[in-house]
């Protein structure tokens, strides 16, 4: 099998700051892509720009509580004109793409989860790039990825990837904001350290994303034996010269690859804006016992999230375990703290005594 590797390149490696679809940046991309197949490996892209490059032909709405259909409607103009420019630059090199749209049920549900990864098998064995992006015409809050960094680490597990490029404004990980002139860039990271200290500037002006998610991405990854490599896509050959290690940063993945598929299933499809506060007593009894999560040691909700979404439970702001909710972050709320047979009172036909069954926990050790 070619060496899989998923890239992922925020808005402004594709598309102009003003708005509208660059066609020289994404000619350039193309090339690198072509040279990655020619050197035997199998890029997936994950391609963030839709948005910006449609909304410009979308009014703007002065109500706030329009700018989702905004977005979704700019999104629906937008994706058609960034698959047509990679359509256009990969006919140069007699080279096929194919666009892949998702949102964060695809992974959740395990038979479309299957059809992803198969189709994006079947796909590269077709010599076809896939490109893949959120589905931004249709998700809401409960449905949304949040960003495309978190999307690449779904595609990474669901391929069985061996690296994830994240293509940013910085090049790589730095101890300060690298604008500072002191900053200095951390050449590689083992996935033990603890880069919690680093203090790094905020996202683009364009991108949903920033320096937060990417380390967010990292910390999922690495521990399952997966290489991370953020680098800046504003030097020649973005690709090349990170694959060569001539910039960026390395975030070195566990020698001990995960071959339990659904614990890394679990630790790649775990929501990052949803997740339990539970007391020092329930963290002890779950790192301890291999017991369910019960309501009466949760003492604060964070949401939104569906039952049956994969969510974090912390303690003292570390990750102690992901899993299973058994229910939407309102009805948690609406029990955290309680005992196991208060909820019936509380909730009408409770499909649960537990907030997270331990069948479908993931204690975190590290």
């Amino acid at each position: 099998m070619q060496k899989r590797i998923v890239i992922k390149v925020g808005s402004l490696v594709v598309t102009d700051e003003t708005g509208g679809v660059s066609l020289p940046k994404i000619q350039g991309l193309v090339k690198e892509l072509h040279a990655l197949m020619l050197k035997g490996y199998s890029p997936i892209l994950v391609s963030s720009g839709a948005i910006n490059s449609g909304h410009r032909f979308i009014k703007r709405p002065e109500e706030k509580k329009m700018m989702i259909s905004f977005q979704q409607a700019a999104a629906a103009m937008g994706q058609p004109l960034l698959m047509k420019a990679y359509i256009n630059a990969m006919n140069d090199y007699q080279t096929h793409c194919a666009q892949i749209l998702v949102t964060h049920e695809d992974f959740k549900e395990r038979k479309r989860f299957l059809n992803i990864r198969n189709t994006i098998n079947r796909l590269l064995e077709n010599g076809i790039l896939p490109i893949v992006n959120e589905n931004d015409t249709v998700s809401y809050d409960e449905i949304t990825v949040g960003d495309n960094d978190q999307l690449a680490v779904m595609i990474v597990e669901a391929t069985d990837a061996e690296k994830l490029i994240l293509l940013t404004e910085a090049d790589g990980l730095f101890n300060k904001n690298p604008k500072e002139w002191d900053a200095k860039r951390l050449d590689e990271v083992d996935f033990k350290d603890d880069f919690s200290h680093v203090k790094f500037a905020a996202k683009t002006s364009i991108g949903r994303g920033g320096m937060d998610t990417k380390l967010k991405a990292v910390r999922k990854l690495t521990p399952l034996g997966v290489d991370v490599m953020i680098g800046t896509f504003l030097s020649e050959s973005p690709l090349t010269r990170l694959l060569d290690r001539k910039g960026g940063t390395l975030f070195k993945g566990n020698p001990e690859r995960q071959t339990d598929r659904r614990k890394s299933w679990l630790s790649t499809v775990v929501k990052n804006e949803a997740w339990v506060v539970v007391d020092q007593g329930c963290s002890g009894a779950l790192a301890k016992d291999n017991t369910s999560l019960l309501p009466i040691g949760i003492k604060k909700v964070h949401g939104p999230f569906k039952r049956g979404d994969i969510i974090a439970v912390k303690h003292k702001n570390k990750i102690v375990a992901v899993g299973i909710s058994e229910f939407d972050f309102k009805e948690m709320d609406l029990i955290k703290g309680k005992k196991s047979n208060e909820i019936s009172t509380l909730i009408e036909n409770a499909p649960s005594k537990v907030a997270i069954h331990r069948d479908n926990l993931l204690i975190k050790k590290d």
